[in-house]
């Protein structure tokens, strides 16, 4: 049984959009407000902060990947054009 209240002041345009969410999923403000509580993850602030540390260092990382990649390809294509020649002089 539900008896105790929390006050939560927010803006009239949250509280319309409150409202409008809570309506489309056929909920009340306050049963809305539960179910993201109970849903929402206090760790996934934490994980969200690793997973946009990870992300700037994958993309600060590749345009080494894409020299590299580069590299790889012309010793792979100065290898075969090798192997090539061989071949031609047999």
């Amino acid at each position: 049984m539900k008896t105790q209240r929390v006050t939560l002041l927010v803006s009239p345009a949250d509280k319309r959009r409150f409202k409008q969410l809570a309506d489309r999923h056929g909920l009340s403000v306050s049963g809305l407000v539960r179910e993201a509580v109970n849903v929402y993850d206090v760790s996934s602030i934490g994980e969200t902060q690793q997973l946009s540390a990870l992300t700037a260092e994958l993309r600060d990382s590749v345009p080494a990947m894409r020299r590299r990649l580069r590299e790889a390809t012309a010793s792979v294509d100065r290898a075969l054009s090798t192997i090539a020649a061989r071949r031609a002089k047999r």
